[in-house]
């Protein structure tokens, strides 16, 4: 086939994969640009009748098999039937697929990257779409029987699908029926099958087996792309590994060789990997059911729910196929990522729909310490710091890593933060001339690169944290601003309404002061002493409030002003300076040179000086990094500023609820005023025997009312010029007046003491503020 390279407007692009049967070209149309993948059967006669049979029942079930997460296949175009003579001896159906530009995940998982798995988000994808693949399969009685990481393939999407971390749209699909079979779930087979690194123990160990052999490749490959490596001692072939993880219990998912060879069962997946917590929890959980050695109980809820002392038949019958749906339960999971700069750690937290941001806050104070109050969460995306009442749903998004950055109102970062590290790193750097096997050496290459990743990767978030604190200080500042000009609205008005007071209280100052200097009225004048001392204790705060507001206007428009004022070049400038560019660089290097001389080292004891420079290099650069960042002038301007604007907000929220309860005061002593005014006139109007004795501010007259001759009023009563004295009469008005005045003196001062009382205090501490 090597010779044929046009077929028709179709040109030859380049082979895409060879097995031990088939071989796949990809083909390029010279005008459309359209693109097929085509495999033909390389052999000949030599093929037997059953090698026949399972090229054409792999032609026939893909052709049958329609579904978004199963390789597409296509019409062959009528040329290539002749054009492909040659090629195809056997004269077996030729195949006609999509073409999946991504590669397969092997090539994936080779990657230095991927040494120690793949990122969350990918590792989602993947277990979604594979999921999706393999339930159809068995809900059509179709087994694969040779799943693994070669036999899935990535296809670039144009608009929908997850994105890659290089930004391109992905999506997940299986490939290669040729060892596919149509039985049920209660079938078996007994044909020796499949890749033996994904065998289910059964297809060793007995004649027979039915489709939950899929089940066990599942978890396998689940494990893989997490972890970066095979749960049970990859190290070994299937015959040596197998008498082994026989012996393991359910709860087990992985059995290992330590750094002196011996074998360990544990439940947990390897600690060096890239997902969250509550994500490992689940997928733990659905490993153990997964990899349980047992055919008849895997992939069931068997082992926690039916009585261990039945046969393993009955455990069968009373139990249900639950690992697709548990796989798809734990996939729609919802887990919100928040990055720490005080501890330099990245938390994670499953949520749903009602979780709020208290919530969330009372879990990070259960694990960090910093307490509720001292929590500023902010979104990465939008940049506004959350309330307490928010729902934490608003800002998750499948797609990010890193959805929030958490800091503290009063550190920037604590004083002494470990970093974690890999316990075969760890070994290195303590014993830097120990010797290393092949299995060891390996171990240690790859948690080297995943070490050095991580803390480049916790690098980037800190940068990104203080990019977006500073960004959220800026909208911080804008909020602070319209609040305060909202106060600043509410205080011009206040001194609006001061003013009318003041003038009304001038005004009555003078009358009552002019009459009690003509001694008249004065019985009926104490009232109005107690509400002018009122408002002039209600001047006094409204003077202090505006003097303090003026400070607080400056204050503000200082800290907006620096607020505005970029820090990315500074930061910049920075990561230029601290970068793990060159460390990840080389550790890189190291482990591609590592890999190029792998097969030498086979059997081989040597030291590892190489990657344990790297790691050393790595820790040095991060101590150098939270040891310098801590001073440079962009870190402590956010700090800075973050504190001014807590104190700004504080105080503007106080002046706004003084500002309301002097208006509120105001208003009452305006009521006071008017209610007193029109009380005492009313007492006048009622104690005065004639029109006469009333103030001329009481009575309205006009010239109609008026007689020449005639009394003014007709209530008057006629006197007779001559008064007797009456001495006992007189005393006895002179006390009544004493008794009156001491009346509303007691009066006055009782009423006093009772709204002293009952008035609240003012706070006015903010004006001390610098």
């Amino acid at each position: 086939m090597d010779d044929i390279v046009f077929i028709g407007d179709w040109i030859k692009d380049r082979v895409l994969g060879s097995g031990s049967f088939g071989v796949v070209v990809l083909w390029k149309h010279k005008r459309t640009d359209e693109k097929l993948a085509i495999k033909t059967c390389k052999w000949g006669d030599e093929l037997t009748a059953k090698h026949k049979e399972r090229w054409s029942k792999e032609v026939e079930m893909l052709q049958s098999c329609q579904n978004p997460n199963i390789v597409g296949t296509k019409e062959l175009p009528p040329e290539f039937v002749n054009g492909l003579q040659r090629a195809n001896p056997s004269g077996l159906p030729i195949l006609c697929m999509e073409y999946c530009s991504g590669g397969d995940l092997r090539q994936v998982l080779n990657k230095p990257e991927s040494c120690a798995g793949l990122k969350e988000q990918q590792v989602r994808q993947i277990l979604s779409d594979i999921r999706n693949a393999m339930q159809f399969l068995h809900q059509n009685r179709i087994t694969h029987r040779d799943l693994k990481p070669e036999n899935v393939v990535m296809c670039v999407l144009d608009n929908v699908g997850q994105m890659n971390p290089q930004g391109q749209k992905m999506s997940y699909k299986l490939i290669d029926l040729g060892y596919a079979k149509e039985i049920d779930s209660n079938s078996i087979c007994a044909s020796f099958v499949g890749t033996l690194q994904y065998l289910a123990p059964e297809i060793l160990y007995s004649k027979t087996y039915s489709n939950s052999v899929d089940f066990w490749s599942l978890g396998l490959l689940a494990f893989e792309v997490i972890c970066g490596k095979r749960p049970f001692l990859p190290f070994m072939a299937p015959v040596q590994w197998m008498p082994h993880v026989k012996k393991k219990a359910s709860s087990n998912i992985c059995v290992y060789e330590t750094f002196h060879e011996d074998i360990e069962y544990s439940d947990e997946i390897f600690p060096e990997n890239h997902i969250s917590k509550p994500f490992k929890a689940y997928i733990e959980e659905w490993l153990r059911i997964a990899l349980e050695w047992d055919p008849k109980l895997r992939g069931r809820n068997a082992p926690s729910r039916v009585t261990f002392n039945l046969p393993a038949e009955e455990k069968e019958k009373a139990s249900n196929i639950v690992i697709f749906e548990q796989l798809g339960d734990i996939l729609s999971k919802k887990i919100i990522k928040i990055f720490s700069v005080l501890t330099f750690s990245e938390l994670a937290y499953e949520i749903d729909n009602t979780t709020n941001v208290s919530t969330v806050k009372t879990w990070i104070q259960r694990d960090t310490n910093i307490t509720a109050y001292e929590q500023i969460l902010i979104s990465q995306s939008n940049y506004v710091e959350l309330e307490n009442e928010d729902l934490l749903i608003k800002y998750w998004n499948e797609r990010n890593d890193i959805m929030l950055s958490l800091f503290s109102k009063t550190a920037f970062m604590a004083d002494s933060v470990e970093a974690i590290v890999p316990k075969s790193v760890q070994r290195c750097l303590e014993h830097p001339r120990a010797l290393y096997n092949f299995k060891n050496s390996q171990n240690l290459y790859q948690n080297g690169v995943y070490f050095v990743q991580v803390q480049m990767e916790m690098f980037d978030s800190l940068v990104k944290g203080l990019f977006v604190r500073g960004e959220s200080l800026k909208y911080e500042g804008n909020q602070l601003l319209l609040k305060h000009n909202s106060v600043d609205k509410g205080i011009g008005n206040l001194l609006a309404q001061d003013e009318i007071l003041k003038k009304m209280i001038e005004t009555g100052q003078k009358h009552i002061t002019d009459l009690r200097d003509n001694s008249t009225g004065t019985n009926l004048l104490g009232g109005f002493d107690k509400i002018f001392k009122d408002a002039e204790d209600l001047k006094d705060k409204i003077c202090k409030l505006k003097s303090a507001w003026s400070q607080v206007t400056v204050r503000l428009q200082s800290a907006t002003r620096r607020c505005n004022e970029p820090i990315s070049a500074d930061l910049n400038n920075f990561v230029a300076k601290y970068n793990y560019t060159t460390v990840y660089t080389n550790a890189y290097k190291v482990f591609l040179f590592y890999k190029k001389s792998m097969n030498e080292l086979r059997g081989k004891e040597r030291q590892c000086h190489d990657m344990m420079k790297v790691c050393y290099d790595c820790l040095k650069l991060r101590s150098k990094i939270l040891t310098e960042i801590k001073h440079q002038p962009f870190v402590l301007k956010l700090m800075d500023l973050s504190t001014e604007f807590a104190k700004i907000g504080d105080i503007v929220k106080n002046a706004f609820e003084h500002t309301e309860k002097l208006t509120a005061d105001l208003a009452n002593v305006l009521d006071e005023l008017t209610n007193c005014t029109w009380s005492t006139i009313s007492l006048i109007v009622k104690d005065v025997n004639s029109l006469s004795d009333l103030p001329y501010s009481v009575v309205s007259y006009e010239k109609k009312d008026f007689k020449i001759g005639e009394s003014v009023s007709d209530h008057c009563i006629k006197m007779v010029n001559k008064v007797e004295e009456d001495d006992k009469l007189k005393s006895l008005i002179e006390d009544s007046l004493k008794i009156r005045q001491r009346h509303v003196h007691l009066t006055e001062k009782l009423n006093s003491q009772k709204d002293l009382l009952n008035k609240p205090l003012f706070d006015f501490s903010f004006l001390d503020e610098n």
